[in-house]
């Protein structure tokens, strides 16, 4: 029965080409505007190396230290992140970063050089711990990571990326060699293939233990001073271990070091944030979470969530209702044969099905069209889609590798399909449904 009505679309889409190219193209355009979306969002939150963890990461970041009526955020200090993040039991690692855009704003910018030459380069510098090394995993092409004893010690040792390594020592088998880091000396632990910047929680042109970096580790005399800082932290909780729990023990970790202060306190602004809300927090600004509620009680990014899912729907409606159209004068042909259909027996649900069926038929062609150029658009405007906003500014320059195991997977394939059957069924549906309901002399007559 299925291969009929597939032969008979097939028929039906050579009698009417005019209209079958109309109902592609306009299928098309439609569907690729919720790709982008599908696709940028995919892209964002799969697991992708180095970050193969990004269905069980949860993300620390901002911290608020009140004292009286006075307040002040920033991220964790050393001091801070060790007692509260690197303690947690409920955690199978924890990394400690620096945030390379602030540390840039704040800290100014970091130039590598070869010993004796004069052409510094300037570089993405991360300050990470050697848990680091353990969350997240890159392809070192030369050498090994900074471990627990070299982080430490404070040594200055670098772990950079081959592209770097081309410029500065102009091959890639330099571990054990030496080069200047603002005018720091530091021996390279080892070489990594480079990293996209469609990675943003590691992505960085080298890397460095961040207790060898003055400016993150040198607090001042005040609690403020000792408790804010430079550093964020990305939380691998334990094998069976939920959110909460860790979100539990860590709400204690931050209670025992507030009882070590004597005049102000410290609290989470935003909470833990997995994966997904993390993402939609960076692009939103970076400084929104799931704490944070706007003065009506909602939450920032539950309302993302929604203005995103509305314009899905947006996408989607508005074309379906422009297919309607095309679909209604198309069935207006076919009310005839309906009703000859009908006399001899044929349902209303058969009818039904059998002209949905035909019309996913020519949706498939619509969708693959809709599917392709959404891919063109996510090459040709990638640093505005995948990278957050903050990276955009400081970063514009940036070059954004996209491999086709980023694009092309069965997940995606799936949001296409499941679009052309959405947009099919709005689209066809009531047309249809008024076509068949004809009464049967009513249609042969017509």
């Amino acid at each position: 029965m299925y291969k009929q009505y597939l032969r008979q679309a097939w028929q039906l889409m050579k009698q009417n080409r005019f209209f079958s190219a109309v109902y592609i193209i306009g299928t098309g355009l439609a569907i690729s505007m919720v790709m982008v979306m599908a696709i940028a969002y995919h892209i964002r939150t799969a697991n992708m190396a180095p970050e193969v963890h990004r269905d069980r990461m949860l993300y620390v970041s901002f911290l608020e230290y009140a004292k009286d009526k006075s307040t002040s955020s920033f991220f964790f200090s050393a001091r801070s992140a060790k007692e509260c993040l690197l303690s947690l039991q409920t955690a199978e690692e924890v990394a400690v970063t620096t945030d390379p855009t602030i540390m840039s704003i704040l800290a100014g910018e970091s130039y590598a050089r070869l010993s004796g030459t004069g052409d510094p380069y300037k570089v993405v510098m991360m300050g990470t711990n050697d848990g680091f090394w353990r969350i997240f995993d890159f392809t070192f092409i030369d050498g090994r990571p900074f471990g627990e004893p070299e982080f430490q010690s404070a040594l200055p040792r670098a772990v950079i990326s081959s592209s770097l390594a081309r410029k500065i020592f102009s091959r890639t088998d330099v571990s054990g060699q030496a080069f200047l880091l603002d005018d720091v000396e530091y021996i390279v632990s080892g070489v990594v293939e480079d990293v996209s910047y469609i990675t943003p929680a590691v992505v960085a042109d080298l890397w460095v233990p961040y207790s060898c970096l003055p400016t993150v580790m040198e607090t001042g005399n005040s609690e403020r001073e000792a408790s804010l800082g430079f550093l964020v932290g990305c939380i691998l909780p334990a094998r069976g271990v939920s959110e909460e729990e860790v979100a539990h023990e860590l709400d204690e970790q931050i209670r025992l070091y507030n009882s070590t202060l004597r005049d102000g306190k410290i609290r989470l602004m935003n909470g833990l944030e997995a994966h997904g809300r993390h993402v939609v927090s960076q692009f939103a600004g970076g400084s929104i979470g799931s704490g944070a509620s706007g003065a009506n009680g909602m939450n920032p990014v539950n309302v993302l969530y929604f203005v995103f899912f509305l314009l899905i729907l947006l996408f989607l409606l508005v074309p379906a209702i422009n297919l309607s159209g095309l679909n209604a004068s198309h069935m207006q042909d076919r009310i005839a044969e309906l009703g000859v259909r009908k006399a001899f027996g044929a349902r209303r649900t058969g009818l039904f099905m059998q002209i949905l069926i035909e019309n996913m038929v020519l949706m498939l062609p619509g969708g693959l069209v809709g599917l392709l150029f959404s891919y063109l658009l996510i090459l040709l405007f990638r640093n505005l889609l995948l990278v957050p906003g903050v990276f955009v500014m400081m970063m514009g320059g940036a070059n954004i590798d996209l491999t086709p195991g980023m694009m092309l997977n069965l997940p995606v394939f799936g949001y296409a399909f499941l679009v052309c059957l959405v947009l099919n069924f709005l689209s066809s549906s009531i047309p249809v449904w008024r076509a068949v309901r004809v009464n049967i002399i009513d249609a042969i007559n017509s």
